[in-house]
């Protein structure tokens, strides 16, 4: 080997003992980051929103803080401190909320971050129907009805403030409450459930002489007080009064302790079973003392063309009687697509927000083809009160007329309404609109 050949390899020797060392110095020198009680806090989260949920979901949040050990997260809503900790996993109460998330170090340094919550009541929270003029236009110290859904866990019902007991009848599926002595005046309306929730139900108005639209008076008193006896209209008598399916009767009455009375025909029997007015399945209520109304929808008359029509019982003065034909509501505004063998629904929640009672009349307001085929069904495409499939013998099936026309269906049940929901199906028409009375 000649000396340039080893004075290359020497130098390249030196090069990479150079090498070598300055790898070696440099991972002596590798910069390091210090945490401490002095950073300022920061919520690192990106993800951050407004939320709706109802009050049964719990809100669940984590949050993400540095410096992570010198910081303690807190959770305000409204102003009140209601958890700690970077994870919060919890109900809250209805309404809309500002909730606040403080991220505070040892030494006092701090930062926020502020979200709207807005909590609804859950599917399976009460609610009136909302769909009758008597039962939100009310007359103080009588006894009220109020129908919706859920509403047999209704425990109480809130006016302006001023509660009162609420007891459920099963067989109406409605409450009744004593409506409380409260100024002429729209209120707030509330309702209490057994285990204290209170929900939110619109307004209500309170009158000292309320006025329905559409109520035609047919008897004015007072009268004497009934001692096991009525007030009659018999014969030509009643087919004068002008009352047919769907009409609301309603008996205004002030009533002694202990008084029981009935709308009812003027054999003391049930209008719409033809039963004995005090027998199981007639129409005998027990009458709160002092000043009260009877109401009762009339679903066929058959048994009033027959016997006629009385307000029965005793113990009480009938002040005044009327009857009305309820204003139509409109529960579907269309034109919908053109129905092709389909439906349109209303299914679980959406149909006991409707306010469907027994003797309500539905009405649909369609344009159709020839040839066309509908009905007036459950969602499930069953008769609403027999239950047979819409086509079969018994069924709800009509032949629609071509161009714009209506059909009518009367509920005299609920059963499976309850249970399968209501539907307008078929083919080959448009629906305009779906109204009930």
């Amino acid at each position: 080997m000649g000396w340039k050949a080893l004075t290359m390899l020497f130098m390249m020797c030196l090069t990479f003992t150079g090498t070598t060392a300055l790898t070696s110095c440099s991972s002596d020198e590798d910069p390091f980051f210090t945490v401490s009680e002095n950073d300022d806090p920061r919520i690192l989260n990106t993800d951050l929103a407004d939320q709706t949920l109802d009050r049964l979901t719990k809100l669940n949040i984590e949050i993400k803080v540095t410096p992570i050990k010198y910081t303690t997260v807190t959770w305000l809503l409204d102003g009140v401190q209601i958890a700690e900790g970077t994870i919060i996993d919890q109900t809250l109460p209805m309404g809309v909320h500002v909730l606040k998330i403080v991220a505070t170090t040892t030494v006092g340094k701090t930062t926020s971050r502020t979200l709207n919550i807005t909590v609804t009541a859950a599917a399976t929270d009460p609610a009136p129907a909302g769909s009758d003029i008597h039962e939100t236009l009310v007359k103080q110290g009588t006894k009220a009805t109020m129908h919706g859904s859920n509403i047999s866990k209704v425990a109480k019902v809130i006016i302006g403030g001023t509660a009162v007991d609420a007891t459920y009848n099963e067989e109406g599926d409605y409450i009744e409450y004593t409506v409380p002595e409260l100024a002429d005046g729209v209120y707030k309306l509330q309702l209490q459930d057994q285990e204290g929730n209170i929900f939110d139900a619109g307004e209500i108005e309170l009158n000292t002489n309320p006025q329905y639209s559409g109520e035609k008076v047919i008897y004015t008193g007072p009268s004497e007080k009934l001692a096991w006896g009525a007030i009659k209209w018999e014969n030509e008598e009643y087919t004068n009064l002008g009352i047919k399916p769907g009409m609301i009767i309603t008996v205004y009455v002030i009533a002694d302790a202990g008084a029981e009375g009935a709308i009812a025909t003027s054999w003391w029997n049930d209008i719409n079973s033809g039963v004995k007015w005090d027998a199981e399945g007639g129409c005998k209520q027990s009458l709160p003392q002092g000043q009260s109304v009877m109401t009762y929808t009339v679903t066929t008359t058959q048994y009033l063309e027959e016997q006629g029509f009385a307000v029965v019982g005793n113990g009480f003065v009938v002040e005044k009687i009327t009857i009305e034909e309820p204003a139509e509501t409109v529960i579907y505004e269309g034109p919908s697509d053109k129905l092709a063998w389909g439906a349109i629904k209303w299914e679980n929640e959406e149909y006991t927000n409707l306010g469907i009672k027994v003797g309500t009349v539905i009405t649909v307001y369609y344009v159709a083809d020839g040839g066309a085929e509908g009905a007036i069904a459950t969602s499930w495409w069953n008769d609403i009160n027999s239950g047979v499939k819409w086509d079969a013998e018994g069924g709800c099936k009509q032949s629609l007329s071509e161009g714009e026309g209506t059909m009518e269906y009367e509920v005299t049940t609920l059963d499976y309404l309850n249970e399968q929901g209501l539907g307008v199906v078929g083919n080959g028409y448009v629906i305009q609109k779906v109204t009930i009375k």
